[in-house]
């Protein structure tokens, strides 16, 4: 087993000792820089770098990231760099390249996962930490709790990305329906979607679990959407069958109330 370098420990020490006055980030944080390190393995194999703006939930600026001496650099693709449930999401794109940065975060730092795709390195997957520094903005406050039923009738979709195997052109992304269309639970553990087909679920926790009905063995998670808003989410990790087929849609479904 390798040891972890010494940047990587003094980094973990000082997202440490920073948690004690850490603070949630809010929708409006305001401007934000973003520096860490990419490890594989247990071993540094890069850093990333990030520029941005945090204003209603979304993420806008600049991101650097390099890995193993190779870089791709841009604009934080709209859309796919935001702040939901605690959780920070980075992406940038250019031509064929691609890295997305995500993990748990807070006013003192974040750490989690990345991935990231360079022609002629190809794809590479590891861990990300990383220091925040806030340049002001909305001060912290605690935001809402997850958890929380929704009631109402929710609208599901999922975001399909479609790849590009041309020079310059970068992943696109469309908002597609989900096969329930929408979603409406009943505080009496039935559920309806808009296909007309339903059944009955059971409350765990944080989670519901569709136990009749075409997608009997799903598991939703009771999170907040980015406008701290009560939703449902059915992601991919936790619906697919033991075939690798996926139980609801094929890529992660949110289930949120239509604005």
């Amino acid at each position: 087993m390798r040891a972890i370098p010494a940047m990587m420990l003094a980094l973990g020490s000082a997202l440490g000792s920073a948690a004690v006055q850490a603070a949630p980030l809010t929708p409006n944080s305001g401007p934000l820089a973003v520096s860490g390190e990419l490890a594989e393995g247990g071993s540094a194999i890069g850093r990333f770098d990030v520029q941005a703006l945090l204003k209603d939930g979304n993420f806008t600026g600049a991101a650097t990231v390099t890995v193993d001496g190779s870089s791709v650099s841009g604009p934080l693709l709209a859309n796919r760099s935001y702040l939901e449930n605690g959780r920070c999401y980075f992406r940038v794109e250019n031509g064929r390249a691609r890295a997305e940065i995500s993990g748990r975060c807070d006013s003192a730092g974040l750490e989690g996962r990345f991935e990231t795709f360079i022609p002629g390195l190809g794809l590479k997957t590891g861990i990300s930490r990383a220091a925040f520094t806030l340049a002001g903005g909305e001060s912290a406050t605690a935001p809402a709790a997850s958890g929380k039923l929704p009631g109402g009738k929710l609208t599901c979709a999922f975001n399909e990305p479609k790849v590009s195997f041309k020079w310059g052109e970068p992943t696109q992304y469309s908002l597609q329906y989900s096969n329930m269309v929408s979603l409406t639970l009943d505080a009496g553990g039935t559920y309806a979607a808009g296909s007309g087909k339903g059944g009955r679920y059971t409350r765990q926790g944080g989670k519901i679990r569709l136990e009749s009905g075409p997608w009997a063995g799903a598991i939703g998670s009771l999170e907040n959407d980015r406008s701290g808003t009560p939703a449902v989410v059915f992601h991919i990790e936790e619906n697919r069958r033991a075939d690798g087929v996926h139980l609801v849609d094929p890529y992660t479904t949110r289930c949120t109330r239509a604005r």
